[in-house]
């Protein structure tokens, strides 16, 4: 009899965690969901003929007074002293953003579809970065994958994982 009721107690659980499951919606990826606060990532850039190096960045992102956001970087990869880099993004309509980026050439493009966000900027001469960033559903995790093209051929592949640490308060 125990074994009964405890048989159906976890099914009535399961069945439970499930719909409450489907009736959570995606995370919307927006600049404040994405980077606002503190994060760190891990990861690791691969060029064409050349050995995989890995990386770390510290993050700190903000709503600046003039409503743009601002993300300050410092980026430390194996073996080279550290780069600060920061991006400044605005919405320009629904879903699509633009900005700079402090060691790119040219305008950032976004656009965001849900829980993720899509890139698209010029790094230098005929380099081009595709980047692709999904928040995870715990709302704390970005899986970074990008893509580094010349002329639309791809040469290089970026992958990181970025963690949230903690949330701006202003």
């Amino acid at each position: 009899m125990k074994s009964n009721k405890l048989l159906t107690f976890s099914f009535i659980f399961l069945l439970h965690s499930f719909s409450a499951n489907a009736n959570e919606s995606p995370l919307e990826f927006t600049a404040q969901n994405g980077f606002g606060g503190l994060s760190q990532g891990d990861g690791s850039l691969k060029l064409l003929f050349k050995k995989p190096v890995t990386f770390h960045v510290e993050s700190n992102g903000y709503e600046q007074r003039d409503g743009t956001f601002r993300l300050d970087q410092t980026i430390t990869f194996e073996g080279k002293e550290p780069q600060k880099r920061h991006w400044i993004l605005n919405t320009v309509s629904p879903n699509n953003y633009t900005g700079t980026l402090s060691d790119a050439n040219g305008t950032v493009k976004g656009h965001t579809d849900g829980s993720r966000l899509t890139l698209k900027y010029r790094i230098k001469g005929p380099l081009v970065m595709h980047q692709t960033l999904e928040l995870i559903p715990d709302g704390k995790t970005i899986d970074n994958v990008g893509k580094i093209t010349v002329f639309g051929i791809p040469i290089g592949t970026l992958r990181e994982t970025i963690i949230k640490k903690k949330q701006n308060k202003f």
